[in-house]
């Protein structure tokens, strides 16, 4: 849970075109700090992550919004989501397209 919720900020804060820095700024948070957290090498505590919602101004509920709990290892369609997920909207656009272009080639 720590690394999806790592990627899902890093994944909110690019779609911003912020940088860690940025972030780190508006939070009152240190920038190696949020460069953990969106690792997934440090867990957050509920007063940080509240810094950090309040950062990126989304709410809760947008940060935690399909986040899907582990519960079982994951195959390589999660992996491959794991990857995905934590680029900006147009990059992961671009990966569906050329999955959909490789599906073809495949028939």
């Amino acid at each position: 849970m720590t690394k999806e919720l790592g990627r899902r900020i890093r994944a909110e804060r690019t779609a911003k075109k912020m940088t860690q820095e940025e972030l780190a700024e508006r939070a009152g948070l240190h920038p190696t700090y949020i460069g953990q957290v969106e690792r997934g090498e440090k867990s957050l505590t509920v007063a940080s992550l509240e810094k950090i919602v309040e950062g990126l101004e989304i709410s809760f509920s947008d940060l935690f919004e399909n986040i899907r709990p582990p519960t079982k290892p994951a195959g390589y369609a999660m992996q491959c989501y794991d990857k995905i997920s934590a680029y900006p909207n147009e990059t992961q656009k671009q990966f569906y397209e050329l999955i959909c272009a490789a599906e073809k080639l495949m028939k």
